[in-house]
């Protein structure tokens, strides 16, 4: 939290709220990244390191007395071993993907094979193009390209047109939605986001907007309410997206077979969240019924 809070507290001489963001979340993933490999770093060799030690202070222990300094080092090492095996434990779930199990409640192997079986399931070997097969990453995006481009079409001019006011009943006063998002909205909003769920470009989930709410808050709130107002200019610095393919069955081997999903940036999944639950109470108002022919 003190790495979090001193990089966004550092002056950004930025008036537009949205680009001040963008700036603070790039410049707080570098100070993560550098704070991650200075107090972490890499946790499976730390571990084996702290058990190597740990393991020749108990060789030691069993022909003589240690000192207490060896003592105190055994104590510490023990803690750390705990700590660290923690740690691995999470960055394994995580890895993995398995939600209905918690932190401590499976082994770190069973961990590390689910997480091989979604890498070798999630990568692209080969697709089939007709009657040739293509490898090269290449010759993969190009069908891949072709394929979607088809799926997607070509707007073509329309021959008819309906009149819509003829279909729909009248209208109704949605004033309410355009009244400023409150902190208590958010806050709401924020509460109700899975915390670990796969990141956009930003890198950031969840659990970081609840951990640290406190601190970006400020910055959050005039941004929401600059864009609520009108102020897109620079929505683009926070609303790009990862776009990335799913395979429909175990044997995918053509284009047709995956389906493409959108990791969006955090920001931009916020904004849609706190206007798809304003619009939520209204649907039932807004959407006509429709009553079965007799």
């Amino acid at each position: 939290m003190e790495t979090v809070q001193l990089s966004w507290n550092e002056p950004v001489p930025i008036s537009c709220p949205l680009e001040r963001i963008s700036i603070k979340l790039k410049r707080l993933a570098r100070a993560l990244q550098s704070w991650s490999q200075k107090q972490i770093g890499n946790v499976k060799e730390k571990l084996a390191l702290a058990r190597h030690i740990l393991h020749h202070l108990e060789m030691a222990q069993d022909i003589r007395d240690l000192s207490s300094e060896e003592n105190w080092l055994r104590r510490k090492l023990k803690q750390h071993c705990l700590s660290l095996a923690s740690l691995e434990r999470t960055i394994a779930r995580l890895r993995s993907r398995v939600r209905y199990l918690k932190d401590g409640d499976a082994n770190t192997s069973f961990f590390h094979k689910q997480a091989s079986f979604r890498r070798c399931k999630n990568f692209i070997y080969k697709l089939r193009d007709g009657e040739r097969v293509v490898t090269s990453q290449e010759e993969k995006h190009q069908v891949l390209f072709d394929y979607f481009d088809g799926v997607l079409g070509t707007a073509v001019p329309r021959t008819a047109t309906l009149d819509l006011s003829a279909f729909h009943r009248s209208g109704l006063d949605l004033s309410a939605l355009d009244a400023p998002f409150t902190e208590e909205e958010i806050w709401a909003t924020i509460r109700s986001l899975p915390a670990d769920r796969a990141p956009g470009p930003d890198g950031y989930t969840g659990k970081f907007y609840k951990t640290c709410w406190p601190i970006i808050k400020t910055d959050f709130i005039a941004a929401l309410i600059t864009l609520q107002q009108g102020g897109a200019m620079k929505l683009e610095l926070l609303n790009s997206a990862y776009l990335t393919l799913i395979p429909k069955k175990a044997e995918a081997w053509e284009a047709k077979d995956y389906r493409p999903i959108s990791l969006v940036h955090s920001f931009a999944k916020l904004v849609t969240k706190l206007m798809a639950n304003r619009l939520a109470p209204l649907l039932d108002s807004m959407v006509a019924t429709t009553k079965a022919l007799s």
